[in-house]
């Protein structure tokens, strides 16, 4: 690692001190359901802020500045290599992770892993920052969206050793209950649930910023610390070597020198 990539990752770490307001990142696999909870979550009912599809529409992370929070949507987990390295960048920037599946069985090896990756970032505060989504809840028997979401609860404690609070919503639901000031459908949808909650993580969201970025700083000052070793270690090698390679030359040197000054001293004497 050189300085440049040193410096780039401090400065990752200062832009994160700038943010006033706590950030929310949605992750999932295409169609999971994630753009169209996000529009409920910002209230973009009527007219989409994050588009959706059948078919791959977000190909980089998109930003929603809201009043009192930031959402960011993120590319889908299993579109392509590209999409996955995008999505991934916005780890960094999360205090909170919504992490969408839509209720067709358990997390599939490529959900888990990126789980994975969340979990490590999160570390031992994990289960206070990640919330799984079961979205399209209105599709599927109450019974078999109940059994998921313990089979989801299960995985997540047995393979990624933490216990996420989980919530099943319906977007469809919740934009119909809007749209047609029927409020039934709208607490139906379970999303005014998943509001209060994020409401509630928000408010320990900066102070656990503050805690992530300094576990950052100290890691990367570690990191500076290794490669400072690494690099001396490296020095003290090349001038083994170079000394190594000058024993013979200086020998040689020592040779002529002696010849010479037998010369100078027969010479002396004629």
């Amino acid at each position: 690692m050189d300085k440049f990539h040193f410096r780039h990752q401090f400065e990752e770490i200062a832009a994160k001190r700038n943010h006033l307001k706590p950030v929310y990142v949605a992750y999932g696999l295409m169609n999971s359901g994630k753009s169209s909870l996000l529009n409920m979550l910002t209230n973009n009912i009527e007219v989409e802020f994050f588009k959706t599809n059948d078919i791959r529409e977000t190909t980089e992370n998109k930003e929603f500045d809201g009043e009192r929070c930031i959402f960011i949507d993120t590319p889908g987990l299993d579109a392509n290599h590209q999409d996955d390295t995008q999505a991934a960048s916005g780890v960094r920037q999360a205090d909170i992770v919504l992490f969408v599946h839509q209720p067709q069985g358990e997390l599939e090896a490529n959900e888990i892993s990126f789980l994975q990756t969340l979990v490590s970032s999160f570390g031992e505060h994990a289960s206070k920052h990640i919330v799984i989504v079961l979205t399209k809840m209105d599709k599927e028997d109450a019974m078999k969206i109940d059994a998921i979401a313990r089979r989801i609860g299960e995985q997540c404690e047995s393979e990624l050793n933490f216990l996420p609070s989980i919530f099943k919503v319906s977007n469809s639901r919740y934009r119909a209950g809007k749209l047609k000031s029927q409020e039934v459908l709208v607490e139906r949808s379970s999303i005014p649930e998943l509001l209060v909650h994020l409401e509630s993580l928000a408010a320990k969201a900066m102070s656990s910023r503050r805690r992530r970025m300094q576990d950052e700083v100290s890691t990367l000052l570690d990191a500076i610390g290794l490669a400072e070793q690494k690099l001396h270690g490296e020095k003290l090698h090349l001038q083994a070597q170079i000394s190594q390679g000058f024993i013979g030359f200086n020998q040689q040197i020592g040779q002529l020198r002696a010849f010479l000054d037998t010369k100078a001293s027969f010479f002396e004497r004629i």
